[in-house]
């Protein structure tokens, strides 16, 4: 903790090799213009500084040598203009000439464009605003998103499911089927990039081992706008969703609006499978699932209010809201001896009612302190709630008894209340850029379960099956963080130090768990540039992945009489190392990875042999560790047509104990990747067309082996009535591939099941835009490097 104080106290102060820049706007009657605003960029495209010409029109800019630039100078009146060039060449006094623009100016639309990626100090960003891919809507963005790939409703990076999904850099109180749901109502066009940040720097919360951060757009445009969307969707049954954005920006207010219904009818088709070794017999069951979600609505309201240059405010809310999702599973299990001749079944029916509603509040103010120094404070509170009621009834029909039916009921109410504040500073000593704060986040969630069996005869509640889950947890946070660059190096290095304090209670059986520990973090980047646009890059950070709160709940959820759901209150949180080497020059990316995990906590399948149950239970296993190389590479063929390869080979392997205590190892090499190719039929319509495969090879969880999958995809788009109009067909997992076997096979465990997710589809997404669609000043406020990430 000293360390960390001292860090946090003690600037480094570091003498760069600088250089200053001046200049002069005029106009092209050569009348000097005041009060332009000139803004300085790196390589990557991202604002380092921005500055307002002076009476006599000129201005000044600090340049580090060896570097390269981008300089945007624009002004209320004029059309805006850019340069690149080179620190090092660059010839001071620079005149510069801004035209008088027209009065208005079409909006710029990229049509067919590929995706954008973009390496960067300590991340990779794939930009999609105006691509192909802004048709589909954000989980199948996701889904193609470079090193993330998805099983089932699950997200993994490079075979790890240990991902902190952020929005707008702001954390989602949300996972599994919840997620999955909240990102297909969340329309891909009001994606800006998908950031993926496998070493995270220090001033992002040091859960999970990557953070995937989804930028959302925003208007460009002065005045009002809108867009309606209306989407269907075809797969074995049918989806709606329609949707109402609207805009509103002048000089000091954006607003925006949107609301998004879906509802239809979501299918999964499971068989399933275990063997008990003893009797020599093997159940087997299927199960189709139809879950029917009528009414889910997605909302966002958000307000930036920029009074003058030097201060900004953000608030909004976003959420979801699922009053209903309802569904009766008939699942016949057919019991099998040794010779593969029926001897026992039993029929499950489990008639389920759920509902979900999430909320997030947010706040956000930036004040520039100086040309070098600002202050950011932002604040969000979260509050979830979700019900899951069954009732589930077994008829039995085993070999030497007679006919016979239970019945239980289960009521699971859960609740989660999250609050967060950070403060964040920035600044600029000499060459060394610096950034420190702190933040505050408390946790409160609670999960009710009420079960109700008729073992007695008569249905009756079992408080010994009931239980009452109280969890609260705080954490503390202080980091700071240095950038530096000289000549061709960049460097960037941070401590974050995290002090965490839970307390668990659970009701049955009687639990009280009490834990506090404090944990540093380091990260260090270092990026190398050469003269022919090749980088080199290193980077490390230690992170921690701690159990979702449900996971920690010991009460047995039950699925049917004999399989149920069961958390650990003494999960461990998993310590993260993470190594990357990285090489980018023109379009190709090359990143070399290593990961040690300490802990794992994940979902395993145990079987009870005694009394023939499958138990899904969340535990840690000893270790794991993985290694292993990304390739990208895009590909202009032609004007019109575009490659974009994206590939991954490593190894990875799982120590866990197994049910016959004995350490176990399981390990796999993995390929995945994914290949696409875009082509511009026709540029005045806006018309492309989009033919890609993503696929990976079989992978592991502990114990578990999941064969590999593909899915092939399709998609074209064409723009009608002056662009107005934008049409898109979208023909999904072609060739249904993508399933899955997961599948555990040790000792005296023996069982799988094989499960498909419905991801042969067809949709047709209709999108109207009406209001204004043009550019009527190009005098937008400046924003800090905070607020672009909003």
């Amino acid at each position: 903790m000293k360390c960390l104080l001292f860090l946090l106290a003690a600037p480094l102060f570091v003498t760069a090799q600088t250089k200053q820049v001046g200049g002069q706007i005029r106009d092209g009657n050569n009348e000097v213009l005041a009060d332009a605003s000139i803004v300085l960029l790196d390589s990557t495209y991202q604002q380092i500084s921005e500055t307002k010409t002076d009476r006599a029109g000129k201005f000044e800019v600090s340049l580090l040598q060896h570097s390269k630039y981008y300089l945007k100078a624009s002004h209320l009146n004029f059309g805006f203009l850019e340069i690149f060039f080179y620190s090092d060449t660059i010839k001071s006094p620079l005149m510069l000439t801004l035209l008088p623009k027209a009065k208005e100016l079409a909006e710029v639309n990229v049509v067919g464009r590929q995706p954008r990626l973009i390496r960067k100090l300590d991340r990779l960003e794939f930009n999609v605003q105006n691509s192909n891919l802004s048709a589909l809507n954000t989980w199948d963005i996701l889904k193609r998103t470079p090193l993330v790939m998805a099983s089932g409703s699950d997200l993994m990076v490079r075979g790890s499911k240990k991902i902190m999904l952020l929005i707008n850099d702001r954390k989602v109180m949300l996972s599994g089927d919840e997620l999955k749901t909240y990102l297909e109502n969340t329309a891909g066009n009001d994606v800006q990039s998908i950031e993926v940040i496998t070493n995270p720097p220090a001033k992002y919360e040091a859960e999970g081992s990557t953070v995937i951060n989804i930028k959302l757009s925003k208007s460009t445009l002065y005045g009002y706008r809108g867009t309606l969307l209306a989407l269907a969707e075809r797969s074995t049954t049918w989806k709606q969703l329609f949707g109402l954005t609207q805009y509103y920006r002048n000089e000091k207010f954006n607003l925006r609006g949107t609301y998004n219904f879906g509802r239809g009818t979501y299918a999964r088709y499971e068989t399933n499978y275990v063997y008990y070794p003893k009797e020599q017999t093997s159940w087997e069951g299927t199960m189709d699932r139809f879950d029917t979600n009528n009414s889910q609505n997605s909302y966002v309201l958000s307000m930036d209010y920029t009074p003058d240059s030097t201060w900004s405010v953000n608030a909004g809310l976003n959420g979801y809201y699922g009053p209903k999702s309802y569904g009766i599973y008939e699942v016949p299990t057919v019991i099998y001896n040794k010779d593969r001749v029926q001897e026992s079944s039993y029929f499950t029916t489990n008639d389920h009612e759920r509902s979900n509603k999430t909320n997030n509040f947010y706040l956000q103010v930036t004040k520039k302190l100086s040309p070098k120094w600002s202050i950011n404070w932002s604040s969000y509170f979260t509050s979830s709630h979700a019900s899951n009621d069954q009732d589930v009834l077994t008829a039995l029909d085993f070999k030497g008894e007679q006919p016979s039916s239970t019945r239980f009921i289960s009521d699971n109410d859960s609740k989660n209340r999250l609050f967060s504040s950070q403060l964040d500073v920035t600044g600029k000593i000499k060459g060394l850029e610096v950034e420190f704060g702190g933040k505050f986040s408390a946790v409160k969630t609670t999960s009710d379960l009420l079960f109700s069996d008729d073992e007695s005869g008569t249905l009756q509640h079992r408080p010994d099956k009931s239980s009452l889950f109280d969890y609260k947890e705080r954490n503390v946070a202080l980091y700071t963080s240095f950038s530096y660059g000289w000549k061709k190096w960049s460097w960037k290095a941070g401590l974050r130090g995290e002090y965490t304090n839970l307390e668990g209670i659970v009701s049955e059986p009687k639990d009280i768990n009490k834990k506090d520990y404090f944990v540093l973090f380091p990260t260090f980047y270092m990026q190398y540039a050469l003269a022919d646009q090749q980088q080199f890059g290193f980077s490390y950070g230690k992170r921690i992945s701690r159990p979702t709160y449900s996971w920690l709940n010991p009460a047995k959820s039950y699925y049917n009489l004999f399989s149920y759901f069961q958390g650990d209150p003494r999960l461990r949180a998993t310590i993260v190392h993470n190594l990357n080497l990285t090489w980018t020059k023109n379009s190709w990316n090359v990143d070399l990875f290593y990961r040690f995990e300490k802990w794992p906590n994940m979902e395993i399948a145990l079987q009870d042999n005694v009394n023939h149950q499958l138990i899904f239970q969340y535990t840690n296993i000893k270790k794991g560790q993985g290694a292993g190389i990304d390739l990208g590479k895009s590909v202009q063929l032609t004007s019109r047509w575009g490659l974009n390869l994206q590939l991954e080979g490593m190894y990875n392997e799982n120590y866990f104990m197994g049910s016959d205590a004995v350490l176990h190892k399981n390990d796999v090499y993995i390929g995945n990747g994914n290949i696409s190719s875009s082509y511009v039929l026709d540029k005045n319509a806006g018309w492309n067309v989009e033919l890609g495969n993503s696929f990976t090879s079989p992978t592991i969880q502990g114990p578990f082996r999941i064969t590999g999958y593909s899915s092939t995809y399709l998609t074209t788009n064409r723009k009608f009535f002056n662009k107005k109009l934008e049409v898109n067909l979208a023909f999904m997992d072609i060739f249904r591939t993508e399933k899955m076997r997961i599948s555990s096979k040790y000792a005296d465990q023996d069982n799988y099941f094989d499960d498909y997710q419905d991801t042969r589809k067809v949709n047709v997404t209709l999108r109207y835009h009406f209001g204004n669609q043009k550019i009527k000043s190009s005098n937008q406020p400046t924003k800090t490097e905070e607020q672009k990430r909003l």
